[in-house]
């Protein structure tokens, strides 16, 4: 199981690696044309998140330091050390003393011309990196073994390889066994799960048109989307839901529901679902099963770094 300083430095380093890229190309460029720092009227907003636990001792400098960090990413260029420390509501000699650290390190930049500071690409790559050593899936394990024992129904973890989907974790209701075809390592198409359509968010409108040329979309049931038209219709209805089925389209008599995990950029990585017989999962238990994964669906994806909106 992944620690909780594990899924922390996740956290707080991807957390502003999405759009840093963008910003510190921009930073670059305005060094390039000379001087000008922070631009007037615009100001500073750090992402001031409830704490994940209360009672527990931290440390203040990294708490401080990482309100720095993000709070530089809030901006559009080069900063003067006054513009920061009046943002962030620091006295410009604490402000200072981390400015001078972040640069030993790499982390930040000042422009000779300007006495601006800027980050440098090192925390992107560092997100990168994370990104890459985060065992992520070994991380939602946990929300599938509780999404069985809440609905006593199997539950399934799938990523995406090469258009397909494949079920890495699952776990089955207490005393029930369903015999789908839900079980580790196998491959389903996309068209026809909750889960595959979740990750056909990802896709553009070529993205689409070539897996149905790769695969095209086959029936399985008399329930199973074959057309492009209609898929196209279905992934709009999830967007907006929030959340994807698989009524009957991939077994006969066999239900499932099923919400995203998505990553730092927001992209789908990962889809967690609940699955039984429609005798069990019908629409009064849908009711019930939707609010819980999306409640789950949301815990998961704050792991790997997503923020809403």
């Amino acid at each position: 199981m992944v620690s909780r300083t594990s899924l922390a430095k996740y956290s707080a380093f991807c957390y502003f690696s999405a759009e840093l890229v963008q910003k510190l190309k921009f930073w670059n460029s305005r060094l390039r044309e000379g001087p000008g720092c922070f631009p007037d009227g615009e100001h500073m907003e750090t992402n001031r998140t409830k704490p994940a636990s209360e009672g527990v001792k931290k440390n203040q400098s990294l708490r401080k330091a990482l309100q720095i960090l993000e709070g530089m990413t809030a901006i559009s260029a080069p900063a003067r050390l006054q513009d920061i420390a009046k943002s962030l509501r620091m006295p410009q000699s604490t402000l200072l003393r981390f400015l001078n650290t972040f640069i030993d390190f790499g982390y930040v930049g000042q422009d000779p011309n300007t006495s601006c500071y800027y980050l440098t690409l090192k925390l992107a790559n560092l997100g990168s990196r994370a990104k890459i050593n985060f065992p992520f899936q070994s991380s939602l394990v946990k929300y599938v073994k509780q999404i069985a024992a809440a609905f006593d129904e199997s539950a399934s973890l799938c990523i995406e390889q090469n258009m397909r989907m494949v079920y890495i974790a699952t776990e089955e209701g207490s005393g029930r066994m369903l015999q789908t075809l839900h079980r580790i390592g196998h491959v389903a198409p996309m068209h026809a799960t909750g889960v595959g359509k979740l990750h056909l968010l990802n896709y553009s409108g070529d993205q689409l048109a070539e897996l149905e040329q790769k695969f095209g979309f086959p029936r399985y049931t008399k329930h199973t989307i074959t057309d492009m038209e209609s898929l196209k219709k279905e992934l709009a209805w999830v967007q907006k839901a929030g959340y994807a089925m698989d009524d009957e389209e991939c077994e006969e008599g066999v239900r499932c529901v099923a919400v995203p995990v998505r990553d730092f950029e927001a992209r789908v990585v990962a889809a967690i679902s609940v699955s039984g017989p429609i005798t069990r999962i019908d629409k009064k238990r849908i009711g019930e099963i939707v609010p819980f994964l999306k409640m789950i669906s949301e815990k998961a994806s704050r792991e790997l770094g997503w923020t809403p909106g």
